[in-house]
């Protein structure tokens, strides 16, 4: 795989639970590395490093290879995948977090594949800061480097 306009994202791969005054959803794609990965894919190609529970269904893999997207990184652990529950009232800018439970998440560590080492682009989407780092010292050399995080991280290792 060529690492010329790629970009390597790295963060949470979720099922979401979504409230809204109009319905509700339980077992969404989500993940802040989902949605890096499906915005990228509009105009260059993309691969995840994510980890997801046993109950994570085969269904949401595809829609994402079906996009493009190099799934090879996201390892399936025995478990259950990362779970947020959120509501949004009529103003969908603001998210409630209802529940947040981490699974398999919590144990989350990144390993890259060798061709995902040399990809110039690196986008650290919703991971612990401390894994952050540690991946993007791993990278041969990153041209650039983004970062995510979310209020469950900004409260619990500021």
């Amino acid at each position: 795989m060529s690492k010329e306009n790629k970009v390597l994202v790295v963060g949470s791969v979720a099922l979401d639970d979504i409230e809204t005054p109009f319905e509700s959803r339980k077992d969404s794609l989500g993940g802040s590395a989902v949605y890096f990965s499906y915005a990228c894919s509009l105009f260059s190609k993309a691969s995840m490093v994510g980890v997801v529970g046993e109950d994570f269904p085969p269904e949401h893999i595809s829609s994402l290879n079906e996009r493009g997207i190099d799934t090879q990184g996201i390892k399936k652990e025995k478990g259950k995948t990362f779970l947020w529950h959120g509501r949004y009232d009529f103003d969908f800018n603001v998210a409630h977090t209802l529940k947040t439970e981490l699974n398999v998440f919590a144990d989350f560590n990144p390993r890259l594949l060798p061709y995902q080492q040399e990809i110039n682009y690196l986008f650290l989407a919703n991971i612990d800061p401390v894994i952050q780092l540690k991946v993007a010292k791993e990278m041969k050399n990153p041209g650039i480097i983004a970062t995510d995080t979310m209020n469950y991280w900004i409260e619990s290792k500021r």
